[in-house]
């Protein structure tokens, strides 16, 4: 053979390989060179995350790091620790960003796994690849003033154990504090005091997890799947509650901007979603789609004390189209501080929701300027109530708008304003039927057309 048809049989070949990738796309280019094979090497020793499972992978753009690699046993064995290895792994993976892969096992943990910028940790599913705790009190993920974050696929475990009443550094899953741009996706906290934790943070995200019968006793702070405080432009979506002694997500201090929707709840003694603020108002939260769910209960059970709750400084709020079903006390209340006149509820949106054997169906308590519209009540004691409570400056219900909505089988009334500290509301377009009273008005200057 010549040297130029040599050249051209080589320049032939080059141009079939780039072809090949070409063809293959960077996605897979990605994934045959950071496993080391080359072209005609043998796989890698751990086998590589399914994608189906972990979507958000993307090989090509990180860094992969096995915690194996680094000295994790994985074994489920209590007399070792693997955190010190998987914190090595994290480290190694920080100066340029990665992804740090638990292959399937039980990691025993004995300290914090503190994340750093552009780290995600990543398992092989949380049935799978499991974090046990081993230390009481601790929390297992932790990022600290960190930011683009992720938590995926994982299991966590905790010790079981409960705190003395207000101590607030109880047993977390995960926990953020001044984090920016992090995530929890596809995650099981089970047997641990509370699921995800995250404190003056913004754009957090936690969706598809399962948080199963966390562990709480007399300590406000055990016992919720997700906590929020002071916190900001977050998201909760398409999670599942089950079998939980606090509220299923609760949010407070102020928090504000977040969207909570497709969330499911089961089986719980507690409320399911709480937003509380005190001092800063707690506002542009859209509660959208959630159901507390009847499903699999017998006769006198119920599916958690309260549904939706909004209390004292919350504001500009919208609650959409949620079904409550057997809520023991209510589907959905809005509950401010009688001794409060500016810190409390104020114009809140409650509309589309559909309520459904609870023990009232809309409560507005010490609240003004609600609009309360489009809402199906069914099989309730009284449907929607405007009341107050004692006789400080806060003690109002004022200025709140009921209207368009369907009340069926309310056995006390379909509407009761309770009281002459309701003041100025209006009633009208409302219909149903089978209800005890239609509208039992109590109340100081009410605008009504019907009932």
């Amino acid at each position: 053979m010549s040297t130029s048809e040599s050249s051209s049989s080589s320049k032939d070949k080059a141009m079939s390989r780039r072809e090949l990738l070409a063809t293959m796309g960077t996605a897979t280019a990605g994934i045959i060179f950071a496993a080391g094979t080359g072209w005609s090497g043998t796989a890698a020793a751990e086998p590589m995350p399914n994608p189906m499972q972990n979507p958000g992978f993307r090989p090509e753009s990180v860094a992969w790091i096995n915690v194996k690699t680094y000295g994790a046993q994985g074994s489920g064995r209590f007399d070792q620790n693997d955190a010190p290895a998987i914190q090595s792994a994290v480290e190694a993976a920080a100066p340029l960003g990665g992804t740090v892969y638990f292959p399937p096992g039980r990691y025993i943990l004995r300290s914090a796994i503190m994340l750093r910028p552009n780290v995600r940790l990543v398992g092989d599913g949380p049935g799978a690849s499991i974090l046990k705790a081993a230390e009481p009190n601790l929390s297992m993920v932790m990022g600290l003033s960190t930011k683009k974050n992720a938590v995926e696929g994982l299991g966590f475990e905790g010790m079981g154990a409960v705190s003395p009443a207000n101590y607030k550094m109880t047993e977390r899953g995960v926990y953020f504090e001044k984090c920016e741009h992090v995530s929890v996706r596809n995650c099981l906290f089970t047997g641990i005091a509370n699921g995800v934790w995250f404190s003056d943070s913004r754009h957090v995200s936690v969706s598809q997890s399962v948080f199963s019968q966390l562990i709480a006793y007399e300590n406000f702070y055990e016992g919720h799947g997700i906590f929020a405080e002071s916190a900001a432009n977050f998201r909760l979506t398409d999670n599942r509650f089950h079998l939980l002694k606090r509220p299923c997500i609760y949010i407070s201090a102020g928090s504000s901007y977040s969207i909570v929707s497709d969330n499911v709840a089961q089986q719980c003694d507690d409320a399911f979603i709480v937003i509380s603020s005190k001092l800063k108002p707690s506002s542009y939260h859209r509660i959208e789609g959630n159901i507390l769910s009847a499903e699999g209960l017998g006769n006198g059970a119920y599916a958690g004390k309260q549904g939706i709750v909004l209390r004292d400084y919350c504001t500009d709020n919208v609650i959409v189209h949620n079904i409550i079903s057997r809520a023991k006390e209510s589907g959905i209340s809005l509950t401010g501080d009688g001794a409060a006149d500016g810190e409390r509820p104020f114009g809140n949106i409650v509309s589309g929701n559909k309520i459904d054997q609870t023990g009232r169906g809309i409560v507005l308590l010490n609240s003004d300027v609600t609009t309360v519209t489009g809402n199906d009540v069914r099989r309730v004691q009284t449907g929607i109530v405007l009341e107050t409570s004692g006789n400080a400056d806060g003690s109002f219900s004022r200025h709140n708008l009921v209207t368009g909505n369907m009340l069926s089988r309310c056995s006390a009334a379909a509407i009761q304003i309770a009281g002459s500290r309701c003041e100025n509301n209006t009633v009208y377009g409302n219909a149903g039927t089978g209800n005890g009273e239609m509208l039992a008005d109590q109340g100081k200057d009410t605008s009504k057309t019907g009932f």
